[in-house]
């Protein structure tokens, strides 16, 4: 795979963890203050319901995709190895 294509590939993974990031920090907030006891956020493979229960899962969950984010971008600034574990796509 050329340099172009492995770019592309980063910045798409790149917006679609920044989009699962600002989505699981809506069901986050949306949990924690709102009146509703669970939110869903769908997915390619299904639906995930979340409960106040989940908050630190919900919260973990973010804490992994922003170290993703962090990995992709250090690769596309030359900051050298990606590890990249289990790969989410989470859609709202």
């Amino acid at each position: 795979m050329d340099d172009v294509q492995t770019k592309r590939r980063i910045l798409e993974r790149i917006a679609q963890v920044e989009s699962d990031i600002s989505a699981l920090r809506r069901v986050r907030m949306e949990i924690a203050t709102g009146g509703t006891a669970s939110a869903t956020l769908s997915s390619g493979g299904g639906s995930k319901s979340y409960t106040r229960l989940d908050l630190d899962k919900i919260t973990a969950l973010i804490a992994e995709l922003m170290r993703e984010l962090r990995g992709l971008r250090s690769v596309l600034a030359g900051g050298g190895g990606l590890h990249i574990g289990r790969i989410m796509t989470i859609r709202s």
